[in-house]
């Protein structure tokens, strides 16, 4: 393709925009028209200026990168997302494998980005992504894996199989299949990206999969220990026992 392809910069962090920016201005394929960084900066700049392509940050304080593509009155021909967490890249790609940038990133992952976004069926690509992405949006976004280090490699847990979540001092562990992982999201943020028809918080310091669940064992104070699948022991708190209760009505 030998025309030459407006581009837009959003980021709420200046030193990364700049940056950004800068190698774009460097492409002789890309002119950059426009930087953004806010997402309600974003969506009135796109919709005015309505760009071939967007370098769109995924985490933003006001709308994020997914919120801004759902408010905008015409999609780009083309987006790139740009995140600092991989979790972001794994939604991104669950609803319609569109691209994105790891940040930090340099120019050859910059490279293959754009050489994706100028090639001929790109903007067919990313409008089935982009429609996928719409309905995935009007959806409970629950997840259902977990990418977790184990050795040097990045392997993804499905939620199903994991027995329970234990806070364990900085981090979390994650139990499952017999192994135990890591993971650096807290209890809480792991407690929004779970489905709560599933996954019960049972103590301050722990998460059980219900799917999981053996049988509850009452000890002292209408309290239980909640036995699972891998033999695990979980206590449960007073309130949580209480909640338990209420829920399978005993």
């Amino acid at each position: 393709m030998s025309e030459t392809l407006t581009a837009i910069v959003v980021d709420d962090e200046e030193r990364a925009r700049r940056r950004l920016a800068r190698l774009l201005g460097a492409r002789p394929e890309l002119r950059l028209v426009g930087e953004a960084s806010t997402g309600d900066e974003a969506i009135a700049l796109i919709d005015r200026l309505a760009p071939d392509i967007v370098f769109l940050d995924v985490q933003m304080p006001d709308v994020d990168g997914f919120g801004v593509l759902r408010r905008l009155q015409r999609p780009p021909r083309y987006v790139v997302f740009t995140t600092a967490y991989d979790r972001y890249a794994i939604e991104a790609f669950a609803v319609g494998a569109l691209d994105y940038l790891l940040k930090p990133f340099g120019e050859r992952e910059l490279t293959r980005a754009v050489a994706r976004a100028v090639e001929r069926n790109a903007e067919t690509r990313f409008r089935e992504g982009y429609e996928r992405l719409l309905l995935a949006l009007d959806r409970p976004r629950f997840v259902e894996s977990l990418p977790v280090t184990y050795l040097k490699d990045i392997l993804l847990l499905s939620v199903a199989e994991i027995t329970h979540f234990e806070a364990d001092q900085e981090l979390v562990a994650i139990h499952s299949g017999g192994k135990v992982y890591t993971t650096d999201l807290t209890l809480a943020q792991l407690e929004e990206r779970l489905d709560p028809e599933r996954f019960f918080r049972a103590h301050r310091r722990s998460i059980i999969n219900l799917g999981r669940l053996l049988r509850l064992e009452p000890v002292d104070g209408g309290r239980y220990v909640a036995v699972l699948a891998d033999g695990a022991n979980v206590e449960v708190s007073r309130s949580a026992s209480r909640r338990l209760r209420e829920r399978f009505g005993i």
